[in-house]
Formats: C-alpha cells, sequence, structure tokens
C-alpha cells in the first residue's frame, strides 16, 4: 500500500522550503565556472548596484545587499579553496597556508551567519499591567564579590527605589566577599578588609531599615552561579530581577518588562541592554568616547534584536529578569562554564521556553577603566562560549530549533576571532621575511577575487552596521585583543573544563598616565610589520615577476601597520580621575553659605558633584565660597526638597562646582541616586546613533593614528629598552631553540610557546588585579 507524504506547511517549514530554494540557485551561482572578465562583470554589475541602493533602509533592500555580498564572498572562497593552497612546497608553506585558509573560512563563516541573524530585528514594545493584583512578585539580586561597598550601595538604593509596588518586590545583596570562607582567610590582611567590607555592607542594610537585605553563605562554591542558586533557596519572588552590583537601574525598570512575563506563560526571560556611562580602556586611551558608537552598541542594538526575531536572545548575565519556576526545572543558574547566563539561556530555549529582548536602556553600569581589566573579562566570555560550543554544542542540541543552533553557533564560534586576527597579523610578514608563499595567487587574480570580496565585505558591514560600528573598528578591537586571548582559546581548546571564573576589577581609579605592563607583544609585532616593510622593498627590486604579490602584501602590511601602531596607543592608559559620571539637568537649586543664599539652575549631577549655574552674578562672594562648606537644596522626583552637604571646588562669577560630603544622611543620598538615575529617558544623550562611511572612516582612523601614536610609540619605546638592558642574553639561546622547534614541529611545540610568551601577560593581569 503506498504511503502519501504529508507536508506541514506551517509558517517554520515555508521558511525551510524557500531558503533550501534560495541556497540552491545561491550554489549554482557559487559554483558556475567563468573567465576572469566574465568574474569582474559580475563583480562590478552588482558593486553599482549595491552602491544605488546603499542609502535605502528597506527590508527588501537589505535581503538584496546580504545576497549579492554573499555570492561575491562565496565565490570568493570557491576559488580559494580550488585554486590558491601551496600544499606541494614544503612543510612551512603548507602550515601557513592552512593556518591562513581556515582563519578566513572562519572569517566567511561568520559573516554567512551575521547576515543570516540580521535579516530581521525585533522591536518590541512594553507590554503593561492594568491591575496592581496583576504585578508579579520579585526578588532583585545584587551579586558581588570584592567591589568596593559603594558601588553596590549605589545599585541596591536604585534599586529599592524602583516604581513599583513596594509590597511586591524585595533587594538583596548577595555578597560572596562575606562568606564564612572569606572572613576565615588565612590571610590576616584580606581576611580583615573582607570583614569590614561585610560590616560595611550590613551596616548599610541595617540603615536602611527597608526592602533591601543581606544575604552571604559558607563557601564560595561555583563562583557567581553558586551565588544565586544559594539565594534561590532562600527566596521565593515570582520573577528574578539580576543585576551585576555596578549595573544601576532606572526607576521604570520592573514596570515596563514584568509584563512580558503575564502576556507569554511560556517566557522564561527578559533581557536588556547594557548601557554605559564610562568609556572602556580603548575609548579612554584613543579618545573616542561618545565620537565613535560604544563596541556594546553593535550587540544590544543589533545582534540582540536579529537573535530575538530567531527566538534565541540569550541571558548576559545582568539587567534581566527570569521565570524562577523555569529556573529551578533546570537547577538554577548553570555551572559547567564559566559563562553561566547563555549557557542557563541554552539549557532553558533547549527545553521549548522562549526569551525575549527589550532594547530600552534601563540600567547604566561600569565598563573596565583599565586595558588589564578589560583582557580579564574578554578572556572570561572567550573560554565561556568556547566551553559551551565544545561541551554543550549548539548544532547537536536536542530541543533546539534550526534556527536557534544557527544563532547559538553564531555566539560560541564568534570568540574564535583571537585566532583568526592573530593569523591576519602575522600573515603578510611571511613572505617577505622568510619567503613562504601561503596565497597562491598573482595580481590578477587578487584584483577578480580577492579585492571584489573585501569591498562587498565592507559594504554590506555599512549598510548592516554602520549606526552602531564603524568598519574597520572591529578590527581594532579584535586585533589587539587576540594577541593576548589567544593562548587562553588554546588552553581552553586543551582543557574545555579547566577555565574558572575570574571577576572583572571594577571602580579603578586612575589617576597618573602609565603604559601597561603587559605592552610587549604588540609592540614587539609592530616592529616585526616594520622590518617586513624593508623586506618587500628589497624583493620588489631584486624579483620583478613578484612584484603583484608584493603589492598586495604591502597594502596587507600598511593595514597591520596601522591597527598594530593604534594598539600602541591603545596601551598607554590615560588618567581617569573621576569616578562618578555627570549627567546634565535644567533643574533649580539653592545654594546656602553661612551668610548668604545664591539661586541657580543644575547643569550637570553625578552621586559625588553638582555644578549649579548661579541666577545672578557672585563675584564678591567668591572668597568666602571656594573651597569652603555649603549646603545644596534641590528637588527629588517628588518634587519634594532635600538638602545635601558640599564642599566648593571650584568657582567662578555665575557658576559653582562643589564635591557632595560623606556625611550626608543615607535617606539623602537614596533621593540622590533617584534624581541621577531614575529617569532613563535622561540617559538618550549617551547613546546618540552616529553614522560615518568607509572612506571618511578610514580618514578619520588616520588621523587618529598620527594624534596618538607619537608620544605612545615613544613611551614604549624607552620602556622597552629600559627592559632589554636587564635581559640576560644568554638565555636568547633557548628562545631561539624554541624558535627552529615551532618552524619545524610547530603542532608540538606551540604550547610550549603560548606558555613561554604569551601565559606570563596573563598572569601579570591576574598579579595585578588580585
Amino acid at each position: 500500500m503506498l504511503k502519501k507524504l504529508k507536508f506541514e506547511l506551517n509558517e517554520e517549514n515555508i521558511l525551510k522550503y524557500i531558503l533550501f530554494i534560495l541556497l540552491l540557485f545561491l550554489g549554482l551561482i557559487i559554483i558556475s565556472p567563468s573567465t576572469h572578465e566574465a568574474q569582474i562583470t559580475l563583480a562590478t554589475t552588482l558593486f553599482f548596484i549595491t552602491l544605488f541602493l546603499l542609502h535605502k533602509k528597506t527590508e527588501l533592500v537589505k535581503l538584496v545587499i546580504i545576497f549579492f555580498g554573499i555570492i561575491i564572498s562565496l565565490r570568493y572562497f570557491w576559488w580559494r579553496t580550488f585554486n590558491t593552497l601551496n600544499l606541494d612546497e614544503g612543510l612551512l608553506n603548507a602550515t601557513f597556508s592552512i593556518l591562513l585558509y581556515l582563519a578566513e573560512l572562519y572569517s566567511i563563516t561568520i559573516l554567512l551567519l551575521g547576515s543570516f541573524i540580521s535579516l530581521r530585528l525585533l522591536e518590541r514594545e512594553p507590554i503593561p499591567v492594568e491591575k496592581r493584583e496583576d504585578y508579579p512578585t520579585v526578588d532583585v539580586f545584587i551579586p558581588t564579590y570584592n567591589e568596593p561597598p559603594e558601588i553596590v550601595i549605589t545599585t541596591a538604593l536604585a534599586a529599592a527605589s524602583m516604581d513599583y509596588p513596594q509590597e511586591k518586590f524585595k533587594v538583596y545583596i548577595l555578597d560572596d566577599g562575606g562568606t564564612a570562607q572569606k572572613l576565615n582567610d588565612p590571610d590576616p590582611d584580606r581576611r580583615r578588609e573582607n570583614y569590614e567590607r561585610a560590616m560595611q555592607l550590613k551596616k548599610f542594610v541595617e540603615d536602611y531599615n527597608g526592602n533591601i537585605y543581606y544575604l552571604t553563605r559558607e563557601r564560595n562554591l561555583h563562583a557567581k552561579a553558586g551565588n544565586i542558586n544559594e539565594a534561590l533557596k532562600k527566596t521565593n519572588g515570582d520573577l528574578v530581577l539580576i543585576l551585576d552590583c555596578d549595573h544601576v537601574p532606572a526607576e521604570d525598570f520592573l514596570k515596563r518588562t514584568v509584563g512580558f512575563f503575564n502576556r507569554y506563560p511560556k517566557l522564561f526571560l527578559v533581557q536588556t541592554p547594557h548601557s554605559f556611562y564610562n568609556p572602556d580602556p580603548i575609548e579612554k586611551n584613543l579618545g573616542i568616547f561618545k565620537i565613535v558608537p560604544s563596541e556594546a552598541d553593535m550587540f544590544y542594538k543589533h545582534i540582540q534584536k536579529g537573535l530575538d526575531f530567531w527566538s534565541a536572545s540569550f541571558f548576559c548575565g545582568s539587567a534581566a529578569i527570569l521565570r524562577r519556576k523555569y529556573l529551578n526545572e533546570v537547577g538554577g543558574i548553570q555551572g559547567t562554564t564559566i559563562t553561566e547566563d547563555a549557557e542557563t539561556a541554552l539549557e532553558l530555549h533547549s527545553r521549548g521556553y522562549d526569551s525575549a529582548y527589550y532594547a530600552r536602556p534601563m540600567i547604566y553600569g561600569l565598563q573596565p577603566e583599565t586595558f588589564s581589566a578589560f583582557v580579564v573579562q574578554r578572556t572570561r566570555w572567550a573560554q565561556g562560549m568556547i566551553q559551551i560550543f565544545l561541551l554543550k554544542n549548539p548544532l547537536l542540541k536536542k530541543g533546539l530549533r534550526w534556527y536557534q543552533k544557527l544563532s547559538y553557533l553564531n555566539a560560541n564560534i564568534f570568540w574564535f576571532f583571537g585566532f583568526a586576527r592573530f593569523i591576519f597579523l602575522i600573515a603578510p610578514v611571511l613572505y617577505p621575511i622568510l619567503g613562504a608563499k601561503i596565497y597562491n595567487a598573482s595580481l590578477e587574480d587578487a584584483m577578480v577575487y580577492a579585492i571584489p570580496h573585501f569591498i562587498f565585505s565592507v559594504m554590506v558591514s555599512y549598510y548592516l552596521y554602520s549606526k552602531v560600528r564603524w568598519n574597520f573598528f572591529s578590527e581594532i578591537y579584535e586585533a589587539i585583543q587576540s594577541i593576548f586571548i589567544l593562548p587562553a582559546i588554546v588552553s581552553v581548546i586543551l582543557s574545555p573544563r579547566k577555565p574558572t571564573f575570574k571577576v572583572t576589577p571594577k571602580g579603578e581609579n586612575l589617576e597618573e598616565e602609565f603604559l601597561t605592563p603587559f605592552y610587549k607583544p604588540v609592540y614587539i609585532l609592530f616592529h616585526i610589520i616594520v622590518i617586513s616593510f624593508f623586506f618587500s622593498v628589497y624583493r620588489w627590486i631584486n624579483f620583478p615577476d613578484e612584484r603583484g604579490t608584493v603589492l598586495v602584501v604591502l597594502f596587507w602590511q600598511i593595514f597591520n601597520f596601522f591597527i598594530l601602531g593604534l594598539g600602541i596607543s591603545i596601551l598607554l592608559e590615560k588618567p581617569q580621575r573621576r569616578k562618578a559620571f555627570r549627567v546634565p539637568s535644567n533643574d533649580e537649586a539653592f545654594v546656602f553659605t553661612e551668610n548668604h543664599t545664591f539661586s541657580g539652575r543644575v547643569r550637570d549631577i553625578s552621586l559625588t558633584g553638582i555644578w549649579i549655574e548661579t541666577d545672578q552674578d557672585i563675584t564678591e562672594y567668591l572668597k568666602l565660597i571656594r573651597d569652603n562648606h555649603i549646603k545644596v537644596m534641590i528637588k527629588d522626583l517628588d518634587n519634594i526638597a532635600f538638602y545635601l552637604d558640599a564642599k566648593v571646588v571650584n568657582a567662578n562669577s555665575k557658576n559653582i562646582r562643589a564635591q557632595f560630603l560623606k556625611t550626608n544622611e543615607l535617606v539623602n543620598i537614596a533621593k540622590l541616586v533617584k534624581v541621577v538615575y531614575a529617569d532613563s529617558s535622561r540617559w538618550e544623550i549617551f547613546r546618540e546613533e552616529l553614522t560615518m562611511g568607509p572612506i571618511r572612516t578610514s580618514i578619520f582612523l588616520t588621523k587618529l593614528f598620527f594624534k596618538t601614536f607619537s608620544k605612545s610609540y615613544t613611551v614604549a619605546t624607552k620602556e622597552f629598552l629600559k627592559e632589554m638592558k636587564q635581559i640576560d642574553y644568554k638565555s636568547l639561546i633557548d628562545y631561539k631553540s624554541l624558535l627552529y622547534n615551532m618552524v619545524n614541529l610547530p603542532f608540538k611545540y606551540i604550547k610550549t610557546l603560548f606558555s613561554q610568551f604569551y601565559f606570563k601577560y596573563l598572569k601579570e593581569i591576574k598579579v595585578k588585579n588580585n
């Protein structure tokens, strides 16, 4: 008896069939053989069509531009696979030829997955809760370990002041720095510090005497995940809001997010963006904060929206609400990897539960202030995501839909950029210095296939990400990080269960300019690039037949020269004395001295200070005001006046700048926190979307290079020469031997090489932060 085939025409299967047909058509275009003339005609035609469409922002145009970019890039890669590998001219050529090919394979894969995720961005509106009794109960968790108490207190005060029925939520400080294990530390100095910090947090909770509670545990097991899971046993709210201890929530956070859980019963997560009011070390040291889109913008303004469309937006560790019932179902926050947040979301998605991403910024936190802290953070992210790929591979995970598997795959393998970027840094020096032929192609081949691939990659990136990431900034961030996280990537591949959770240092105060102590790999690579220029000139003069190859290599070298030159500028840490960042204001204020009162308007305000522009000229009173104590009266969000003690640090005829004193009462500090942080719309000034095309970005980066490089390079050179004088040159014999073995037996000695040259820099980071 014949069995009838059944085709279930639901939305998901229709999408599968359409994608299958498109992929089949795309595959035929990619593998179709053609002459150079036909290939350049195709690339030129698609280029002008794309150029015409580049400023038309519609969903159809987006699909067309992505499709054109994929055609050009995959035709390049098809040609690259079957025409350019050099496997027959010795071990050196074959090894680096394969490594460069794998780096490009990675880049093409990320391009395809990024295009898939960008197909549609989901924009959500909040779902209001009409009745008071319909508000779910919420436990707010603020995990902390060794961060300064004032950072934790600020977050707790803001959380407790959220606009939500007071009987419906509680705030918990989860202090992993006050565990019995920490309070009995064998080191007396650390034991005293831990005790004093724990007592300060406990006293704050007692003095506040409201809906803030202090929780700790016996031992520091399983880091942040273990801390949260212990708190889950001691609390019972319907929902759990998790905040990093430096992530201060706006007043409207809960009211804008809990409605999603009432509407969607299978929802386990609502994630919101992480917004930052201080620059990351790269922005700070290059002086580009608020000029260039933040590095976080691409993920929180674009990628998470794309993941949300594919039902795959994931937990980012903070600024997120989870449904307790489903969290308990998987045993709480997962702890197999050190990125417990993404791992938890993966487990819950695989059980058929849903997530949502609400893109309004409603928390404001601190980014790492130093490059060393930045590397600690990114190393943890890289190792954790690669752990998930190795131990809980999303492609093999049962319960995930095919598009969720691709979405998680993109999040996991993105962090292999450390390998790819490092290869791209060293590849262009191998031919001129060692004569390695690792890319077997003529200049004509490169013009026909490689150059169009590069141009279309830039154009597609500009179209998709121009408001959140300017061209070539990813290359800067990833190239500099790659030098330091590559050893961590290798170590987690060799031992997937070995990495341990390391807390990112926050709240550091940089009083003086200094060169980060592990600048040397960037500095040395920069000079290798410079040296390779001279070898390229030598080959240009003495090997006329190779000039096409030399020209391509020179272009690549110049690109890396600028990347590594900016890297040297990044590693000269600029001072950052201000711990609290100010927000603009136009509220009424009064200043009281012993004998006089002045009215004015607040121009900006922070938790530590205030700038008031007075209504009257105060020149004749400056001697009485400067460096003296004053009392400032401003109004809280309920339009009720309150007073803060302050000390004037600067004053002129119309302006008073003052620093708040630590003697202010807690009730007034709580009101100040609300004034600064409660209104999420006030912070939109920090999220202006700025766009710049590829050519203008190239000019901008060139100017930035010449502006920052000279001083940084001088400081680095002086430090390097000083260290060279202290070297025992007899030990260089061992390094020469190691280098010889690396070239001839790369796979056998690569781990030893990393431990000698790179792991020590990660150790320096750890020692410095401890």
